[in-house]
């Protein structure tokens, strides 16, 4: 009897030491998990921190470039106001009968050649034939110039001037003369060449003037009389032509 009650007791202490012992396991799993999550936290901060970083910097380059934008159209606002004031008071100076006049001058485009000419205000531009448009003085029919525009490869410079020499012969095979253009060459830097003729026919003038820029080549016929005196004012309109 002695000995089952020890028995008894003996499983009962065992049991209890065996469950105490479960305890003292478990705790530190438990304890283990705990520390751990503040860790996982951490972590997941960490990797959100970034994206807010991200996201103010993105801003921050957002309105920079939007900035920089504003900028760029004020910019381009003012260049194009500049522009404009610019050429509404652009102006020639030419020479008739001796003295100096300085006008404002107008752009326009030649709707068969692909050139623009500054003229003054009270002439038109027009096309006259193909390969071949007018400048007409608005107050005086009987002065006038053509014009005529080519590109570099299709024509040679001595071509075009032994043309217009020819012509020139012809009209006035007796009162015709070589135009002084050297100062015309100092200058506009932009013309590389340049020589003209003048016929006289009584009153009547006609001049023949061939010019060589970059990219293409110009001849002018102008019709001009002694008492208008147009001659250099046409001539000035013509050396634009670009």
């Amino acid at each position: 009897m002695k000995k089952s009650i020890y028995q008894v007791g003996a499983v009962v202490i065992l049991s209890a030491f065996l469950a105490a012992c479960n305890t003292d396991i478990d705790e530190p799993t438990t304890s283990s998990a705990a520390n751990e999550e503040p860790a996982e936290t951490e972590e997941v901060q960490n990797e959100e921190q970034p994206e807010t970083t991200e996201a103010n910097e993105t801003d921050e380059s957002d309105d920079a470039s939007s900035d920089q934008q504003e900028e760029a159209t004020e910019t381009s606002e003012d260049t194009k106001a500049e522009q404009e004031d610019k050429a509404d008071n652009t102006t020639l100076t030419y020479i008739s009968n001796g003295q100096p006049f300085e006008e404002k001058v107008v752009t326009s485009t030649s709707d068969e050649m692909n050139y623009t000419i500054q003229h003054f205000e009270n002439y038109t531009l027009t096309s006259e034939e193909p390969g071949v448009d007018s400048l007409l003085n608005n107050a005086d029919e009987a002065t006038s110039m053509q014009i005529e525009v080519v590109q570099k490869e299709d024509v040679t410079f001595d071509q075009l001037k032994e043309s217009a020499k020819e012509t020139i012969s012809a009209i006035a095979p007796d009162s015709t003369k070589d135009l002084d253009l050297a100062s015309t060459l100092e200058e506009r830097k932009e013309i590389s060449n340049i020589v003209g003729y003048e016929a006289l026919l009584e009153d009547e003038k006609v001049v023949k003037v061939v010019i060589e820029r970059e990219n293409l080549f110009v001849t002018l016929t102008i019709y001009d009389n002694v008492q208008a005196d147009l001659t250099d004012a046409f001539l000035q309109m013509g050396l634009t032509i670009q």
